[in-house]
């Protein structure tokens, strides 16, 4: 079971759906990596009705270099 941040170092810029295998109180921490597609409405389609425990996240920054986010 692959660390979710080497699952990340290995897909970058792209959305993975996860099965959660171990986690902590930071949230999960290990899982099979299911897929991993650049887009993420695909990714998004494809779990839709999975009724597995799913962490998806993306491989990247989460704001494109050269812009701001406000919240």
């Amino acid at each position: 079971m692959p660390e979710i941040k080497k699952l990340k170092e290995k897909y970058p810029g792209e959305w993975l759906a996860i099965e959660i295998t171990e986690e902590n109180e930071s949230g999960p921490i290990k899982g099979n990596l299911l897929m991993h597609h650049p887009d993420h409405d695909h990714v998004w389609t494809k779990i839709a009705n999975d009724p597995r425990r799913i962490f998806i996240t993306f491989a990247g920054s989460p704001i494109e270099k050269g812009y701001a986010g406000a919240f």
